[in-house]
């Protein structure tokens, strides 16, 4: 007897017929997880670059750190888009 009333549950994995696991599937899903954490990186670096700045230099520092974090969300958007091509 089980605690559920008698009735035995099977833990069974049943992959889905239409999308089988592979080799493409994980590294589309990798691919996913590096392209979001390059773009959250990227974002990151850029506000704490601009918070780190003294109120006189932000000014002057606006275009470049907007490029670097925007190129880096860039990567990442592709990198990450690439994986759910892929997956």
């Amino acid at each position: 007897m089980s605690l559920l009333g008698g009735t035995a549950l099977a833990a069974v994995f049943t992959p889905n017929p239409d999308h089988s696991s592979s080799w493409s599937g994980f590294f589309g899903f990798l691919a996913l997880a590096i392209g979001c954490a390059i773009a959250l990186i990227g974002l990151y670096a850029a506000i704490s670059t601009w918070r780190g700045l003294e109120p006189s230099r932000r000014r002057g520092q606006v275009l470049p750190v907007t490029l670097t974090g925007g190129c880096f969300v860039v990567v990442g958007a592709a990198v990450a888009a690439l994986g759910v091509w892929i997956f």
